[in-house]
């Protein structure tokens, strides 16, 4: 075998010490470079005011399906096949059409699908069914 000698005494500290230098070394090379950049902005912009247009979209009309299959719009009942034409007497005097569906859960999904293609036929732009979140 090689012979190495006799074996060195270790000191607790010797293994800090390299790493004592990388550490100031990085520091050193953090101030350095921070300082050669300068602001955060590397070109001076002045920036104009801008102004927000506070017109809302007009809000969409909500219709409820109840559990017994009757429609409720504009605290009104009627049935599932009269709603639309309600509707669109509406939608005649304002521009935009959307419509909020909130139905019972025990509602019959025939009529609600059947709402929903009364609805196409007016041209009801935009439909969501509204529903609860898991908890």
């Amino acid at each position: 075998m090689i012979d190495f000698g006799p074996e060195r005494p270790s000191r607790e500290y010797e293994w800090r010490m390299p790493l004592i230098s990388v550490v100031f070394l990085l520091l050193a090379f953090f101030l350095i470079t921070g300082a050669m950049q300068g602001g955060s902005e590397p070109v001076n912009v002045e920036l104009p005011v801008g102004v927000v247009d506070e017109t809302k979209p007009p809000e969409a009309v909500t219709v409820y399906v109840g559990a017994d299959g009757f429609v409720y719009i504009f605290d009104q009942i009627v049935e599932a096949r009269f709603a639309p034409y309600m509707l669109r007497s509406f939608f005649v005097k304002q521009g935009h059409r959307s419509v909020q569906i909130k139905a019972d859960k025990n509602s019959d999904a025939e009529t609600l699908i059947d709402l929903l293609e009364q609805m196409r036929e007016i041209k009801i732009e935009e439909v969501v069914i509204l529903t609860e979140r898991v908890k």
